[in-house]
């Protein structure tokens, strides 16, 4: 795992974490936009860049990215932010924060995250589509991999039609993608799709907000969620597919980040 920061170290801190097969680095223009006040920390998985090893399981990130903050002399986190799959590896650090408390968290923001845990059958099918995103991304150039996308099926079913949005996402895929073992994007996959919604006490959720667009396959796991922490904030963005609002919209959201950390 090799972390990314933007800023001055000393200001308040906040940790983003990003999604599934991608980098650290595809928060770095909201990051910029944050840096006058606040010290962005961006950790990048293991197995998506060079001499990254494998991608394990996502407590695993979780657990790497709080020696990182220990070994930083980093004792408290203004906001905790995970997009997509980054959401459940928030949740996971949140709860091992709460649990050992060697880090205090003033809020969290889980953006997006697809809060599910599936059946065998159906990690494997997961298992298959995400290994033929990443193949194709593994070959020719990016502008050639782009135009591929355009017509790709399961990015189409998560962004919810239209992705050219998704561009600079799909570019730190692209990116990350050839140092991606099958092995990192099987347990990837597992990772994203097996969360098993820990004990977190309530006080602890009154820190969290959890949002979704109104019309992302991940807001299935609203209801799920809701009933495991009923004292966390839910909020949704309106109709823009899998983390529309970040890449749609990325000027309000950075004033969303900023009201959430003041509020």
């Amino acid at each position: 795992m090799i972390f990314d920061t933007v800023g001055r170290k000393g200001n308040p801190v906040i940790v983003m974490i990003n999604g599934s097969y991608t980098s650290g680095k595809s928060f770095l223009p909201l990051a910029q936009e944050l840096s006058d006040d606040y010290y962005v920390i961006l950790p990048t998985y293991d197995g998506h860049h060079e001499n990254g090893g494998i991608f394990t399981t996502r407590k695993q990130q979780a657990q790497k990215i709080l020696q990182y903050l220990l070994g930083e002399d980093i004792h408290e986190i203004t906001l905790l932010h995970g997009l997509s799959m980054g959401a459940e590896v928030a949740l996971d650090l949140a709860y091992e924060i709460s649990v050992s408390k060697p880090v205090t968290v003033k809020k969290c923001i889980f953006d997006g995250g697809p809060f599910f845990h599936f059946n065998p059958i159906m990690r494997k099918i997961m298992q298959k589509k995400f290994m033929k995103v990443i193949h194709d991304l593994q070959k020719g150039s990016f502008e050639e991999v782009w135009t591929q996308f355009q017509n790709n099926k399961m990015i189409q079913w998560m962004a919810q039609g239209e992705i050219s949005s998704y561009k600079e996402m799909i570019q730190g895929m692209a990116e990350a993608a050839p140092y991606m073992s099958d092995q990192s994007i099987r347990n990837e996959s597992d990772a994203c799709y097996t969360f098993d919604f820990p004990e977190i006490p309530k006080e602890e959720q009154k820190k969290y907000c959890f949002t979704w667009s109104d019309d992302e396959p991940a807001y299935k796991s609203a209801k799920k969620i809701r009933s495991c922490y009923p004292e966390a904030r839910y909020l949704t963005a309106g109709y823009m597919g899998h983390a529309g609002f970040i890449t749609k919209k990325p000027e309000e959201y950075v004033e969303f980040i900023r009201s959430e950390v003041t509020s």
